[in-house]
């Protein structure tokens, strides 16, 4: 029974790999269980019974690219560095990831194809921007001490600095009219924003 289960992961996370490549090249309209099944293995019949039919292996699909997205906020490693400082290399890595070339489509790719399959648009706020913001509460809430006293809830910054870390810089690359900024550059914007975020709540902000 193991090895039948550990065989089906498997074949269900090829699925799923091959169908996300899929789906951020040609869209939703634009690929085909047939195709999927070509390319991957396996059969119409496990799509359906596992993941309930295109739609749900598109939602399933996108879930997976953005948990692969986020992995890399995960791993970093704030020894050392008091909350700004730590904030600061976050919202780095946050701008890193959702500049990324894969990460613009992705982001394109759900948001279109959500009128489609309506559940996409939740999965992909759900594991995407939600997920990210989490990252940020959580660095938050582990500082509280470095906090002035404020009427802000934490919850509430965290989505204050992350939509300012998603403005401009991603709307411009969703509309193909920016340009994929390098490090150095995207590390002056994450300080930015943190310097204004954090002015009038982080005691060891002047």
């Amino acid at each position: 029974m193991p090895n039948k289960r550990s065989r089906g992961e498997v074949r269900n996370g090829k699925l799923q790999k091959v169908a996300a490549e899929l789906f951020l090249k040609r869209g939703y309209e634009g690929v085909s269980i047939d195709k999927i099944v070509e390319l991957a293995g396996g059969s119409k019949s496990t799509v359906y019974s596992k993941f309930g039919g295109k739609c749900g292996l598109f939602i399933s699909s996108i879930e997976n690219l953005c948990r692969e997205s986020n992995e890399p906020l995960t791993q970093i490693d704030y020894t050392g560095l008091n909350l700004e400082e730590s904030l600061k290399k976050l919202s780095f890595h946050i701008l890193k990831l959702i500049t990324a070339k894969r990460s613009v489509e992705l982001h394109r790719l759900a948001i279109g194809e959500a009128v489609n399959c309506p559940e996409v648009g939740e999965a992909w706020y759900t594991h995407g921007p939600a997920r990210t913001t989490s990252f940020i509460r959580a660095l938050l809430e582990s500082r509280r001490n470095e906090l002035r006293k404020t009427t802000i809830p934490i919850e509430r910054m965290a989505v204050i600095l992350h939509d300012s870390l998603t403005g401009d810089i991603l709307y411009r690359l969703l509309a193909g009219v920016g340009k994929h900024e390098n490090d150095e550059e995207l590390e002056r914007l994450a300080c930015a924003a943190v310097d204004v975020i954090l002015g009038n709540v982080c005691s060891n902000v002047a």
